[in-house]
């Protein structure tokens, strides 16, 4: 039986400067849910980031992974709590002051359930980058589930939450083995397929908001894509294909066969046409908005490169856009 107001934990891993680490404790530390605790993990801060903590040494505890990436942290920091209840979010993120009371109302709801995640936003401040990537995320939410956009207010259940907006049941996280560490990005998407093989329950509510800061230029979104990319590689490497973004390489080679055939075959005016027809269907889906429209066959190339990257045998790539981020 859940206690009325249980212990909260509050878990962030944190690496280089984190220009927004600061505003993310704040928000925290603003929560209107007051039984709570904030563990950071520094995974490889700069002194500058550390020192923007300080002012925050007597209200957090700071744990050191020795670099050895977030799904280490992560696990380092739940098997260092007494908490019944561990929540997580990443250090570019800023919650909603009613954040911890919302995630904890979807297992009031459903007391069955092992996590409830909830809705992403993007801050206020964000740059003009920022927001064609949000949209182009939130566009292209019907083959992820990483950010799950609905007009329903009620909780429903679900199959994944994001690791930025996600809170997990102490001792269903720690008997699951938790995040696998040789992996990231992605440590969230194969918990939770693991979760639900064994038939957890997982619920999400849209009530409980975090505002989380995007890539800021092409390069940091081509290198988003490409680990995005790897990471399901690696997924599919072990599991098989069990999400709809999967299936996006099967469609790529059946596509880039088809043209190179035609070619071939010099029927250059059906290649064209089929090529046509792909970006048209791309364009009208994305409202006619050309910086969506590169973003998106940016993102195909990017997010196909790490995908068969990952098959082709590179796999000590793993953890080095997370070190040289």
């Amino acid at each position: 039986m859940t206690a009325p107001n249980p212990k909260i934990s509050v878990i962030i891993p944190a690496k280089g400067e984190w220009p927004h680490l600061e505003a993310c404790m704040r928000s925290i530390l603003n929560s209107s849910y007051l039984n709570f605790d904030i563990i950071v993990v520094n995974d490889g801060l700069s002194n500058k980031a550390i020192i923007s903590l300080e002012i925050y040494i007597n209200k957090i505890r700071i744990l050191t992974s020795g670099g050895r990436g977030p799904s280490y942290a992560r696990n380092l920091a739940v098997k260092n709590t007494d908490a019944e209840f561990i929540a997580f979010t990443d250090s570019d993120c800023i919650v909603d002051k009613d954040w911890l009371i919302s995630l904890l109302d979807g297992f009031k709801k459903n007391p069955n359930s092992v996590s409830c995640g909830g809705k992403q936003e993007l801050p206020k401040d964000a740059g003009d980058f920022e927001k064609k990537v949000f949209l182009f995320m939130k566009k292209s939410g019907f083959l992820i589930d990483y950010m799950r956009m609905t007009k329903n207010s009620e909780t429903i259940e679900v199959n994944h939450n994001a690791s930025c907006n996600v809170m997990y049941k102490k001792t269903a996280f720690l008997k699951e083995d938790g995040f696998l560490e040789s992996l990231w990005p992605g440590e969230d998407v194969e918990l939770d397929y693991r979760l639900s093989k064994k038939e957890y329950k997982m619920v999400f509510n849209p009530k409980a908001i975090v505002y989380h800061y995007r890539p800021k230029d092409l390069k940091s979104f081509s290198k988003m894509m490409y680990r995005y990319g790897w990471a399901q590689g690696f997924l599919v490497k072990k599991y098989g294909i069990f999400r709809k973004i999967q299936f996006l390489p099967i469609f790529s080679t059946i596509l880039s066969l088809s043209l190179l055939i035609l070619i071939f075959l010099q029927n250059m005016l059906f290649a064209l046409y089929i090529l046509l027809s792909v970006i048209l269907i791309t364009l009208c889906y994305f409202r006619l908005n050309l910086n969506i429209l590169s973003l998106s066959f940016l993102a195909f190339i990017f997010w196909n490169s790490g995908f068969m990257g990952y098959l082709s045998g590179f796999r000590k790539r793993q953890f080095r856009a997370y070190r040289e981020r």
